[in-house]
């Protein structure tokens, strides 16, 4: 007998459900955690549009502890850490996002805004290239476009003759290393990789400014 209409719209929610259930889990985390979660990240994003993000920030925090592979509130979650300032911490979660759901191009373009804004600029432009390779048209393709447009130039004007593009991509990470752990308060830590960045490039501007900041750093 044929199905009515109520009854393919019931079973439409219900693969709905099923579908979303098991972006959080569902089949490898018990149901009522997964449910759970997924109330809570719902809730969160309520609280998002309202505009209280202290209260989204806790709520999606408890929702990525009990469901880590999640991608949604995963991303959620770093998409508001990066909107507030903290790329770096966003880094990490927009890291874990591009990693359980691929293909999803939001994860790679976000992923890339972070990690521009962090300062490492080669692997923010592969991952806007992952994320072009997801969504090659409309709109957000044009505003990944235009960001490795102004990003290509940048590092065009930094390039060094001397340097391979995968020295200069060694480089770069050792710099951000060095600076993230002296600001951090981890002077001996940021040696360790400055002295990295100076096996590649000893006379780099960068190399000689954060040397002396780390020598300030350690004689204080």
């Amino acid at each position: 007998m044929a199905k009515t209409r109520k009854e393919k719209e019931r079973a439409q929610k219900l693969w709905e459900e099923r579908r979303e259930l098991l972006r959080f889990g569902y089949g490898k985390i018990a149901e009522f955690i997964v449910r759970e979660a997924r109330q809570r990240y719902q809730q969160a994003m309520q609280a998002r549009l309202k505009g209280d993000l202290r209260t989204a920030e806790t709520m999606l925090r408890e929702v990525v502890e009990k469901v880590p592979d999640a991608p949604d509130p995963l991303l959620a979650l770093g998409q508001l850490l990066l909107e507030t300032g903290r790329a770096e911490e966003a880094i990490g979660f927009l890291s874990k996002a591009c990693e359980v759901d691929n293909t999803n191009p939001q994860s790679h373009f976000l992923f890339g805004q972070a990690l521009e804004a962090s300062g490492r600029l080669r692997r923010a432009k592969e991952a806007y290239e992952r994320a072009l390779q997801r969504y090659p048209t409309g709109d957000l393709a044009r505003e990944i476009e235009q960001r490795l447009r102004v990003l290509e130039e940048k590092l065009a004007s930094q390039a060094s003759p001397t340097l391979s593009e995968e020295q200069a991509k060694e480089l770069e990470e050792a710099l951000h290393w060095a600076k993230f752990y002296l600001e951090v308060g981890f002077p001996r830590r940021a040696r360790e990789y400055l002295e990295q960045a100076k096996a590649i490039a000893p006379d780099h501007p960068m190399v000689q400014e954060i040397s002396k900041a780390i020598e300030q750093a350690l004689n204080t």
